[in-house]
Parts: C-alpha cells; structure tokens; sequence
C-alpha cells in the first residue's frame, strides 16, 4: 500500500474516491485506506483539499490507521450541497461526525491544520465523547481572550495574522471583489498558487511564502491549486473566512471559545509566519492536555505535505497505545 515517490503524491487517482450522502443534501467525496485500523479523520484547510494529505494517507494507513480525508461540502471533488445556503464550519463539523457515523466509528482521532482546525475545534468541543485524541499543526486555537490576558499573552491571533497578511481581511470582507479580479479559471489558480509558492505579503517580502522555502515546485502548487479553477468553489471556499471576521453568519453559534481537554499533539512550521509570535504560549494555556507544542525546521504552513514522514511519524508515536489495542483485537 505504501507510495514511495513524491511524484506519485501529486496523481489525482492516487487512491480511490468514495463519496457517501451523509445528510439531506450533503453527499462528501473521501479517501478511505487501511478499513479495520484506528479511525483517523484528516481536515483540510485553505487553500487545500484531501489532496494535501497524500504524502500521509499511505504511510499510516501501513501503519495500523485507517485514514479517512474527506473534501469539504463543495470543494474538491464533493459537491454543493442542494438547495440555498453553503456549509459554514459549524456545518462541515456536523457533516464530519455524520461521515464517521455512517462508516460505522463512534469514536476516532482528529488531524488537522488551518480552518480544518477551526472545524476541528468546534467538533471537539461539540462532539468531546468522539475523540480519541487530536493532532494540530498551523491551527487557530480556541478563542479565549480573558485566559490569555491572564497568563501574559497580550493581542489577538487574528489582529497578529492581520500585521503580516492582508488575506483573511480580503476574503473575509470582500471576496466578491476578489472573484471579480479573479474572472478564469488560469487567474484563479495563479492566486491559490501563490500561497504555495510566495506572494507579496503585507510584510512586504515577495520571497516569504506559508510554506517552507522550495518546497512547492510548479507541479505540486498546480496540484493543489486546480480544485480551485471553478468559481463556485473559489467564492464558496472563501466564506470560511468571512465567518470567522463576521460570526452572525454562522449557521449556528460556534463552538470555538471552549477549551477541550482532549489530549492535544501541537506542531508549528518554523517558516509558518501566520502563527504569530505568541502561539505556542496561547497552546499552552489553551490545552490543559498538550503535548508540545513543537517547532517543525524545514516546514510552513502545510506541515503534512513539507515534512510528512515527520508528521506521520509524530501521529504514530502520539497513537501508538491506541494502534498496539487494536493490533491486539484484530
């Protein structure tokens, strides 16, 4: 099972795509690889799809796991849901758990980075009796202002992420504009790439990108980037963000300002700048069980694509109880 080359990550038919109705209107497209092992659920973020954890899936499904990636409602290769509205994070948790449920797991491990993190955040608060235990890399962490104030951490995550990047505020506030700008597919993809590759940032910089320094030839931005072409799923994908800075969109009050107790692995890409400087102090106040957090040389934002033997080695270790019990069952 296990792929070798990097070059074979970057196949689209890779692995099979399955795609199950989890709800009225929601039908999710997954990979699905190593039936029978410990159930991981892997989120993806922006601008990603499962695609991203294709250096993962293999590996740790070799490993005991059996590795579930589904496309977020309306990107990559799972539809629009029917009728009006868009799935918000709120929305994509419960969709989640709904997938988990039809596959037949009442309990699993969560892995997640970006805004899977804040999909993340709200299952784990909503749903805390369903996970075993989460990995977290480039993730927000819970929203408690109060808590950090008290233990000396001074600021705002978002207001951080602000001082470097004018993204989040331009999805977040005018992303109709953006599309706009943004009129073919080419241009659509130049931009998702440009997150990969290195854009102008606000810090001015135009060699400083989220990911690691050469890590994202043409081949690899392409392949993340091309999910992105149509404009339904560009616009879509962008109300992530525009939820977050505007929280009355929500489709439901979110879960984000709880801490779980969850045990927590915590990894921070050495060259992820929208981290900001106090994101491993506020991991530690927020996660009463962490592990870490650890500083990952060589990575950005995208951890589990820049240093995946890393990363799926850290999972292993962290679930290695969890792996060795169901060695034993089966």
């Amino acid at each position: 099972m296990t792929r070798s080359t990097a070059r074979d990550s970057m196949r689209p038919d890779l692995f099979q795509i399955h795609r199950t109705r989890v709800r009225d209107g929601v039908e999710l497209a997954y990979v699905r690889e190593g039936i029978g092992g410990v159930p991981l659920l892997m989120l993806h973020g922006w601008p990603g799809t499962k695609r991203i954890f294709y250096r993962n899936i293999g590996p740790l499904a070799d490993r005991g796991f059996e590795v579930i990636a589904p496309d977020a409602s309306g990107w990559g290769d799972s539809p629009a849901r029917s009728g009006p509205g868009w799935a918000d994070q709120v929305m994509a948790a419960r969709d989640s758990v709904a997938l988990m449920d039809a596959l037949g797991h009442d309990r699993f491990v969560l892995a997640a980075f970006d805004q899977g993190s804040v999909i993340g955040l709200d299952l784990v608060n909503r749903f805390p009796q369903r996970i075993m235990r989460q990995v977290l890399w480039s993730a927000l962490l819970p929203f408690l202002p109060q808590e950090y104030a008290a233990a000396g951490v001074d600021g705002d995550m978002l207001a951080e992420v602000a001082t470097v990047t004018d993204h989040v505020a331009e999805h977040g506030n005018g992303a109709d504009r953006l599309l706009a700008a943004l009129p073919t597919p080419e241009a659509r993809k130049d931009y998702v790439k440009g997150f990969y590759q290195g854009r102008i940032w606000k810090a001015g910089d135009p060699a400083r990108g989220l990911a690691g320094p050469g890590t994202f030839d043409d081949e690899a931005a392409d392949f993340h980037a091309e999910p992105f072409t149509d404009a339904r799923t560009f616009r879509d994908s962008l109300r992530w963000y525009e939820t977050l800075l505007h929280p009355e969109l929500f489709s439901e009050p979110p879960l984000l300002a709880q801490a779980p107790d969850t045990e927590t692995l915590f990894l921070i890409g050495a060259h992820d700048f929208t981290m900001g400087p106090n994101a491993s102090r506020r991991a530690a106040v927020a996660y009463r069980n962490l592990v870490g957090p650890f500083l990952v040389e060589g990575a950005g934002h995208f951890l589990s694509w820049e240093r995946p033997r890393l990363l799926n080695d850290a999972i292993i270790s962290f679930c290695r109880d969890l792996l060795s019990e169901r060695s034993r069952q089966s």
